[in-house]
């Protein structure tokens, strides 16, 4: 039998799982960068992005439903953004990562300003 913080960690495990498997998408993942720190319409990010109004509606969806992104209305549109402090904390962590493995190795003789 579980315990209650046992069925309480398991639950947050199944929420982080699931939180990943949304930005595992690379298409949301892209949704996710563009609408971070600032608010789209579907019409505006779908032309930035590349992708139809439909595509793009699907996978707002499933990010908002994942509690990723949030959707506010106004009139006949709706703006999203992504202020998720976990999902932010991501976004930061792989920009790290890929800036990291993007910039060419420093020789060690350059480094300390010597040349041959």
């Amino acid at each position: 039998m579980y315990s209650s913080d046992q069925t309480v960690e398991d639950e947050r495990l199944i929420y982080h799982a699931e939180l990943l498997n949304q930005l595992s998408n690379p298409k949301r993942l892209e949704v996710c960068i563009h609408l971070s720190g600032r608010e789209e319409d579907v019409n505006s990010l779908a032309r930035k992005l590349g992708i139809s109004q439909s595509a793009l509606s699907q996978h707002l969806t499933r990010l908002h439903h994942s509690g990723i992104v949030k959707v506010r209305r106004q009139a006949q549109f709706r703006y999203y953004t992504c202020d998720h402090p976990g999902v932010q904390q991501i976004l930061r962590t792989l920009a790290d990562i890929f800036e990291a493995e993007l910039k060419p190795p420093v020789d060690a003789d350059d480094a300390r300003g010597e040349r041959e």
